[in-house]
């Protein structure tokens, strides 16, 4: 080996000692974490939707347009947020969520023909009641859409949301344990990857000491990133250390 060989090989030990012992980053959300890591699918904010219902018999469903619900469900009396348009806003696909399928403009994705990519025990595409969905955030690039579901909640019901995807044409479920649209990732070939996280520590969900976070393609097997999470204060694992393995 020549000097000049030396020299090189000197500079990437020290690149892949920084790389190695570098400090883990601290966060306070899990957005701000998806975030970081780049080449997320869908940038930017999330739309929140709102969710009219028929009057009698009730019937609720969650939109984008005030037209989109009256297409779904061919009811005279409403009752529903005032400002809701009858079109959705500049930019903003024309999107329902009623429980069972997922609608963009005029076509229909059935959830129980969804890719469940989820682990057990949340491996179903068993209907949601939409008046049992506390919050809807619409996602969407291109013709891709995604929907971030909040389901009414108490204790640690918080840290698990319903994620719904359309990419290329098939719809998917995907895992919910500190799951959301803003977590989805590019991947070549117009693929994208996905976090599926599992508790760390022996308490696991009841003390869970940190977080393990893989990052899988769409057939749910190849991991491409693993990211370790801590928790300082077990009792909060909305604030945590993160560093790449």
């Amino acid at each position: 080996m020549n000097a000049r060989h030396r020299a090189l090989a000197g500079l990437l030990g020290i690149c892949l000692a920084t790389t190695t012992h570098a400090a883990p980053a601290s966060f306070t959300g899990y957005g701000d974490f998806y975030r970081s890591l780049g080449s997320i699918l869908f940038p930017g904010s999330g739309t929140d939707m709102a969710m009219p219902c028929t009057d009698a018999p009730r019937n609720c469903v969650w939109v984008t347009s005030m037209g989109q619900a009256l297409r779904r469900l061919d009811q005279t009396l409403w009752s529903g947020p005032g400002d809701l348009a009858m079109t959705p806003p500049a930019g903003v696909p024309d999107v329902a969520f009623d429980g069972e399928a997922l609608v963009v403009g005029t076509q229909r994705w059935p959830l129980s023909d969804a890719i469940n990519l989820a682990p057990a025990p949340w491996h179903d595409n068993a209907p949601i009641a939409a008046e049992n969905v506390a919050v809807m955030t619409l996602w969407h690039r291109g013709s891709s859409v995604c929907l971030d579901i909040r389901q009414v909640s108490s204790g640690t019901g918080d840290r698990y949301t319903k994620v719904v995807l359309l990419h290329e044409k098939r719809l998917y479920v995907l895992p919910p344990l500190f799951g959301t649209c803003a977590a989805i990732r590019e991947a070549p070939h117009h693929g994208f990857s996905y976090p599926s996280n599992t508790y760390l520590g022996a308490g696991m969900e009841s003390d869970p000491e940190g977080l393990q976070v893989d990052y899988l393609l769409s057939d749910g097997i190849t991991r491409v990133e693993r990211y370790r999470l801590r928790f300082p204060d077990h009792d909060n694992p909305f604030v945590f250390e993160a560093m790449r393995e």
